[in-house]
């Protein structure tokens, strides 16, 4: 069989590959809406149902807007907790749609063209010459991710920064450092964390400077100020208030200080006391205020491990110290909320090597047993959802059932933002 044969079988093998993952894909999103909303309709007898907090969060995009179709500018004339670019992720589904139930639809559906791209992007990485099969175990683990994770990623809209994040690690350290460059920046003003990606870029570069002459930085700082102009152009003074409401923030009992705080607190035979503000459970800043001062030198500092680790590894593996710097970013993260395991998804997904293997194998039961992490939420929102009551959050109780169907990733009750009642935001 001739080479141009082989490839051709290669290319048709491929395309069969990607176009099954988009099939089982769309029947992933599809079911997980429909069965939500089913369960929703059949828990209505015992009260208000939200499984998975899927309408919740929609039905808080679908507010933030009607806001602005109704005149409103997002930082001027209401606070709006997210960067800049994440406001059209919120509006387009509105612009297209005239209720709230199709504005639902809508929001899948442009969730599921996000999935589509990160199948696209995860399938492409090894190249013109990798086996098919090797592509194939590839996508069945990004696949068994969506699957456990469903909830969350038709409910928020996390996917999309995400698969930003992962093309700017591919296309920045395969030679296409612009393209990289402004996949970085357009990321970070969706969520801020797809800017680590430029941590171990800088190194890349920095190296190489003759021959790359920084276009790729020059790209990201070029994207990131022509961003944070329009943000300002649009917000003026207040869109401040965005970036102060995540400051003024404590200690999510999620996070790992928090957690360290409720181990040596079960030492002691302590309790923690906690309160529920901007609609999440932190650590009262009598005993958190002063470790939260730590979190952004802390989470800078593991930055600068992973670049001089990849500095000392030969700088071959770029996708690999971009995901170690998502990973960083997470970690020691003053928040820890359940949709950060979108983030590295796709990364898991498509390194080799026993560290990429180690973390495919783990991630599932990891999900299924989340009790050194993520503590209980509601599953419902509503008068009868069940929560924690007057106690603070014991480490046995800490469970996280990350399956569709069964996502819990909220509470209902609390205050969000002082003085606007609104829900709790995501970093």
């Amino acid at each position: 069989m001739g080479a141009g044969m082989v490839t051709t079988t290669r290319n048709s093998k491929l395309t069969a590959c990607i176009l099954i993952a988009f099939g089982v894909h769309a029947a992933i999103f599809a079911a997980t809406d429909v069965g939500l909303r089913a369960a929703n309709n059949a828990l209505r007898s015992f009260g208000p149902a939200d499984l998975g907090s899927v309408a919740y969060f929609h039905r808080y995009y679908y507010g933030y807007a009607s806001r602005a179709l109704s005149g409103k500018i997002p930082y001027r004339d209401f606070v709006f907790e997210y960067p800049v670019l994440a406001f059209p992720l919120l509006l387009i589904p509105h612009l297209l749609t005239s209720d709230f139930d199709s504005y639902r639809f809508a929001f899948v559906v442009k969730m599921f063209l996000f999935d589509v791209a990160a199948i696209v992007l995860i399938a492409r990485h090894g190249g013109e010459t990798e086996e098919v099969r090797t592509v194939a175990r590839r996508l069945a683990w990004y696949t068994l991710y969506c699957v456990l994770l469903a909830p969350l990623m038709i409910g928020l809209y996390d996917l999309a920064p995400t698969v930003l994040a992962f093309a700017a690690a591919r296309w920045w350290f395969s030679g296409r450092n612009i393209a990289g460059g402004i996949a970085a920046g357009l990321g970070t003003l969706m969520k801020i964390f797809p800017g680590v990606v430029a941590a171990p870029a800088l190194v890349w570069e920095a190296s190489q400077v003759r021959t790359t002459r920084a276009r790729g930085m020059a790209a990201f700082l070029g994207t990131l100020a022509a961003g944070v102009a329009a943000w300002f152009w649009l917000g003026g003074s207040r869109a401040v208030e965005s970036l102060g409401y995540h400051n003024q923030r404590g200690l999510e009992v999620e996070s790992l200080y928090g957690g360290a705080l409720f181990l040596v607190g079960t030492i002691a035979g302590t309790k923690v006391p906690w309160v529920n503000n901007y609609n999440a459970f932190h650590v009262v800043p009598e005993w958190g205020a002063r470790l939260a001062l730590f979190a952004f030198p802390l989470q800078a500092a593991a930055l600068l491990v992973v670049m001089w680790r990849f500095r000392r590894s030969g700088m071959a593996d770029g996708l690999r110290y971009s995901a170690a710097a998502v990973l960083a970013f997470i970690v020691f993260c003053k928040v820890l909320s359940p949709q950060y395991l979108i983030w590295p998804c796709p990364f898991m997904a498509a390194l080799d090597g026993r560290t990429g293997s180690t973390g495919t194998e783990n991630l599932p039961s990891r999900l299924r047993n989340r009790g050194d992490v993520l503590p209980r939420t509601r599953l419902c929102h509503g008068p009868r959802a069940p929560s924690w009551g007057d106690r603070a959050p014991e480490s046995s109780e800490h469970a996280l059932a990350l399956a569709p169907g069964s996502a819990a990733v909220r509470s209902e009750g609390g205050a969000g933002h002082p003085g606007d009642g609104r829900s709790r935001s995501e970093v």
